[in-house]
C-alpha cells in the first residue's frame, strides 16, 4: 500500500446535502451498470425503464462506459426528494456506484506517493465540516484499495513540468511546495498577500534555476519575498478595461460549467446552450448584460454585481479560503494531469487568478441575495462554484483560456488582481 499524503486543516463528513447527486455526472463500469440495471426498481419508481436510467458514454477510454442519466434539474435520478440516494436505501451502501461513494476525494498518484485531494464543491469541505483527513485515514486507505483495483489510476510522470522545457524531482517540487505552504499559512497577512508572495517565489525560482549551472544550487529566500508581498502596494487606480475584461471572462468560464442535463439534450439544443454559453461570456467580459449564477433564480446585472462591499473579510472567512488555497497546494491539485496539463508555474498563476474570480462570484452571490456587504456564505458559494469548474469544466483544458493565461501575465493581472484584494 503506497504512503497517503493528506492535505493540511481539511475536514470532511458527509451531511446529506444531496448537492454532489445535483451538480456531477455519476459514471459507471460494466459491472456496476449490470447490477443496477439487474434490480428491478419498477418498485420504488414509477417512471422506470432501463433506456431512462442509463446510457452509453460516447467515446470514452478507460472502465468507466456508462453513465446515470439526469433528471432535467440535473439532479441523479436515484435522489430521493429527501436528498438521500435511492440505491443505498434499496441496495445498500456498497451497492451505489463507486463515483458517488470516491466523491470528495481525489487521488494524485506519483514517484513519492499518492496525494489525497479534495473537491471543494462539496459544502461540508468548505465549511470544514467532520473530522481532519487524518482521523479518516484508515477509511481513505480501504477508498483508495478499492479505487485503484477498479479503476488503475494515472500515474504522474517521474518528474515535474515545472515551466515549458525546465522539470524538478519531485522531492525539489515538494520542498518548494513546503515553502509555498508556509507562506499560505503566514496569519500575518490577509489571503491575497500570501498569494502573491507565492506567485513571485515561484516566479523568482524559475529566474535563479533558469539561469545557474546545471548541478549549481539555486537560492531564493524567502524572508525576503515575504516582506515583499507585505509591503506591496497596488499601481494606478484599479484595473485597466482590458484587465477587468479579462478576469470577468476567467469567471464567466466558472459560471457557464454545463450540468449533467446537458447530456440529455438533442444535438440542436446542445448546439443552442454552447452558443448561448458564448455569447454570455461574451457580453460578461463586455460587462453588459446580466449573468445566471447556479443555484440561484434571479439573473445579476453584471454591471451590478460587484456592488457589494467586499469590506475587510472576517477570520472564519479568511480561514475558508486559506484552507481552499493550502489544499489545492498539499495535494498536487494545481499541475499536471489533475489541473488540465498545466505546468507547476501555471497552476500557481491559476490560482492567483482563481482569487480574483471568487472575489466576483462572491460580491455577484451578495448582490443577488440582496446584500450590500459580502458575508461567508457568499465567499462558500464563490468557493464551490470555482472548484466545480476546476474539476469538471473542459473549458480550462482549451486554446481560449491558455490564451487568457498568456494575457493575463502579459499585463501582469494576477498581481494587480491581488493587490486590489488584499
Amino acid at each position: 500500500m503506497p504512503d497517503l499524503l493528506l492535505p493540511p486543516g481539511v475536514r470532511y463528513a458527509c451531511i446529506r446535502c444531496g448537492a454532489c447527486c445535483r451538480s456531477l455526472e455519476v459514471t459507471l463500469t460494466d459491472a456496476e451498470h449490470e447490477r443496477l440495471a439487474g434490480h428491478d426498481w419498477s418498485g420504488e419508481l414509477a417512471d422506470y425503464a432501463p433506456e431512462r436510467y442509463f446510457a452509453r458514454r460516447r467515446g470514452v477510454r478507460g472502465r468507466q462506459t456508462w453513465r446515470l442519466r439526469s433528471q432535467p434539474s440535473g439532479a441523479c435520478r436515484f435522489l430521493t426528494d429527501d436528498g438521500l440516494c435511492r440505491v443505498h436505501s434499496v441496495l445498500g451502501y456498497k451497492a451505489k456506484p463507486f463515483a458517488g461513494r470516491l466523491f470528495p476525494f481525489t487521488f494524485t498518484v506519483t514517484p513519492i506517493g499518492v496525494f489525497v485531494g479534495v473537491r471543494f464543491s462539496c459544502p461540508a469541505v468548505v465549511r470544514g465540516k467532520g473530522p481532519e483527513l487524518e482521523k479518516q485515514r484508515h477509511d481513505i486507505q480501504r477508498l483508495y484499495r478499492e479505487y485503484a483495483k477498479a479503476y488503475a489510476p494515472p500515474k504522474a510522470p517521474e518528474r515535474v513540468r515545472f515551466h515549458r522545457g525546465f522539470e524538478l524531482s519531485w522531492h525539489d517540487a515538494v520542498r518548494l511546495e513546503d515553502q509555498l505552504l508556509a507562506f499560505l499559512l503566514s496569519q500575518d497577512l490577509p489571503i491575497a498577500r500570501r498569494l502573491l508572495a507565492c506567485r513571485r517565489l515561484v516566479h523568482r525560482f524559475l529566474k535563479e534555476a533558469s539561469g545557474s549551472a546545471d548541478g549549481e544550487r539555486v537560492g531564493v529566500e524567502p524572508d525576503e519575498i515575504l516582506a515583499e508581498a507585505a509591503a506591496a502596494q497596488p499601481e494606478g487606480n484599479g484595473l485597466s478595461r482590458i484587465e477587468g475584461a479579462l478576469l470577468r471572462l476567467l469567471t464567466a468560464a466558472f459560471v457557464g460549467v454545463a450540468p449533467p442535463s446537458f447530456r440529455e439534450l438533442s444535438m440542436g439544443g446542445r448546439l443552442r446552450v454552447r452558443l448561448g454559453n458564448v455569447g454570455g461570456r461574451l457580453r460578461m467580459a463586455l460587462g453588459r448584460g446580466r449573468v445566471v449564477l447556479p443555484e440561484l433564480p434571479e439573473a445579476v446585472p453584471v454591471a451590478d454585481a460587484t456592488a457589494a462591499d467586499r469590506g475587510e473579510l472576517d477570520v472564519p472567512t479568511e480561514a475558508m479560503l486559506e484552507r481552499y488555497y493550502v489544499a489545492k497546494v498539499a495535494s498536487q491539485g494545481f499541475f499536471g494531469q489533475s489541473f488540465f496539463g498545466r505546468s507547476f508555474l501555471e497552476g500557481i498563476d491559476f490560482l492567483a487568478s482563481s482569487y480574483g474570480a471568487i472575489l466576483w462570484l462572491a460580491r455577484a452571490h451578495a448582490v443577488a441575495a440582496g446584500r450590500r456587504r459580502v458575508a461567508a456564505d457568499d465567499v462558500a458559494y464563490a468557493i464551490r462554484q470555482v472548484d466545480h469548474g476546476l474539476g469538471y469544466s473542459p473549458a480550462f483544458a482549451g486554446g481560449l483560456d491558455r490564451a487568457r493565461a498568456f494575457f493575463f501575465r502579459a499585463w501582469a493581472t494576477q498581481d494587480r488582481i491581488l493587490m486590489r484584494n488584499a
